[in-house]
């Protein structure tokens, strides 16, 4: 279970949770957090990348694996940019 605190006022409650498919193994969860780290922006910007646009590019990749889960690209598209309209504003 991750999470990303994108401001101060920002919130979250997570509620980790198992996918097992086996009887036989012993499991344990847990939950992170974190914010944006400087060091992948300041690599990305490096490359010529502006730190909005680095910025944009590690929030949707934070949140594309979630979206990867749900089946339907057309729910994946309207959801990213949901959150893209979200992040510039």
């Amino acid at each position: 279970c991750r999470n990303m605190l994108l401001s101060d006022d920002a919130r979250m409650d997570s509620i980790p949770g198992l996918e097992i498919e086996a009887d036989d193994v012993a499991c344990s969860h847990a939950a992170t957090f974190g914010t944006l780290e400087e060091q992948p922006i300041y690599y990305l910007m490096s490359r010529g990348i502006q730190r909005p646009q680095a910025e944009l590019m590690l929030i949707e990749g934070f949140f594309d694996e979630l979206l990867q889960r749900i089946p339907f690209e057309r729910v994946q598209e309207r959801l990213m940019a949901e959150i893209e309209a979200k992040i510039v504003g």
